[in-house]
């Protein structure tokens, strides 16, 4: 009975203080560093027996679509909660003539598992046909620490004119830390509904994949350029 009613005061109390929920969805233009990745795929290339192919780098973990989730809850000026995001890289050797094809790719994932906070610093209100302030620009910081679950795939394709095979080497799975930066806006469509837009830095640490030469770790670090829609309720 006492955890009812302290629950039922919780919700009363959340209620007075105009508190809201808040659920959003991000996509990102992300870069990343991965340097280390980078001479990995370079000393597989000038190891035998893929040296003797002349296997050419057509791939070099380029930039790409990144996406997030963000579960929270606003209290005034500040919001919190938690946020999933998905990244995801590659590099890729090939070579082929007449005869056949090798194709060797090298696929990282990041699973990033986040708390954050936001400050909306900024807010720019006008008012309704029925004179009511609402809220139309707002500007917030944000500071987000996250464990990053990184994976890597590496598969080898064969092909000649008879057959083909594939061989997949176990997926490499290691935890690497980062703390994401972020400053943006928000525009408000109406009450419930929002588009946001934001620019910021990721930056990542540790997670080395042990068992590979020269211990390579995936580098999440990398500037984010991000658009999305948020709700209210």
């Amino acid at each position: 009975m006492k955890r009812v009613l302290l629950i039922v005061v919780c919700s009363i109390c959340l209620l007075s203080l105009h508190a809201q929920f808040r659920l959003d969805y991000h996509a990102s233009y992300a870069t990343y560093n991965m340097s280390d990745m980078k001479d990995f795929v370079h000393s597989v290339r000038t190891r035998e027996p893929f040296r003797q192919f002349g296997m050419e780098l057509v791939e070099d973990f380029p930039a790409y679509v990144a996406h997030s989730v963000n579960i929270g809850y606003r209290l005034s000026h500040h919001e919190f909660g938690v946020k999933s995001g998905f990244y995801s890289t590659g590099g890729k050797l090939s070579v082929g003539d007449y005869s056949g094809k090798i194709n060797m790719t090298f696929t990282t994932n990041g699973y990033r598992e986040a708390l954050y906070y936001r400050n909306y610093f900024y807010t720019l209100e006008k008012e309704d046909a029925l004179g009511i302030l609402k809220d139309k620009f707002s500007l917030w910081g944000e500071v987000s620490p996250a464990l990053i679950i990184s994976t890597l795939k590496i598969k080898t394709t064969l092909t000649d004119v008879d057959m083909q095979e594939v061989v997949e080497e176990p997926e490499y799975n290691e935890n690497a830390y980062s703390l994401l930066l972020q400053i943006g806006g928000r525009f408000y469509i109406n009450r419930m509904i929002g588009l946001e837009l934001s620019a910021g830095y990721d930056l990542s640490f540790g997670g080395s994949y042990e068992e590979l030469i020269g211990s390579p770790r995936s580098d999440w670090s990398g500037l984010r350029l991000s658009g999305g829609l948020g709700f209210t309720f």
